[in-house]
This record gives C-alpha cells, sequence and structure tokens, in this order.
C-alpha cells in the first residue's frame, strides 16, 4: 500500500510539473519580434505581440531617464525606434510595450 501511495505522489508531481511545462510554452511563444540596437538606440518590429496591435520600442538611457519610440503596428514590417541620443546619453537597456 505504501509503494501505491508513492506512486501515486510521484504521478501527482510528475503531472504538476508537465502542466508547468505546457502552461509555459504559449507565453513564451506569445511574441515573434526583432531587436536591435546600437549604443544610442533600441528598435523592434514584430509579426506577432502578444495579441497586441501595436509595439513600441522604450530605451532605458544611462542618464536615468526613458523614451519611448513610436508605435508601430504589428504584423506590417515597421520599426518602432527609441533614441537615448536625443537625451544626449547613451543606451543602458531596452525592453518594449505593446498596446492596442
Amino acid at each position: 500500500m505504501r509503494k501505491i501511495r508513492a506512486l501515486a505522489a510521484a504521478g501527482a508531481v510528475a503531472a504538476t510539473l508537465m502542466a508547468g511545462v505546457v502552461a509555459a510554452t504559449p507565453a513564451s511563444a506569445a511574441t515573434t519580434c526583432t531587436t536591435w540596437n546600437d549604443d544610442a538606440t533600441a528598435g523592434i518590429t514584430c509579426s506577432y505581440y502578444n495579441g497586441y496591435n501595436y509595439v513600441r520600442a522604450v530605451a532605458h538611457c544611462t542618464n536615468g531617464q526613458e523614451i519611448a519610440g513610436a508605435w508601430a503596428r504589428v504584423g506590417t514590417g515597421a520599426w518602432s525606434y527609441a533614441y537615448c541620443s536625443t537625451l544626449n546619453s547613451s543606451l543602458s537597456y531596452a525592453y518594449s510595450q505593446g498596446g492596442n
């Protein structure tokens, strides 16, 4: 009886782990984007972005300020660029935002 309980518990753990993997897979496939950056600029274009119609690049600059690019329509090949150079700074890191 103890062996059956141990196997049942192990099966429940394995099922829980598999559910976590299955649930994580769609989220990781939720964007299809290409990014680009240099010392002062961040850019992004997406064919799909979490169900949003628009995407934009946001640059966090080394002077602590952030600047966002123009909205680019998802699926059109349009790019959004954010320029730290307009803030007399360079790029520290970049991220993106989606909108409808």
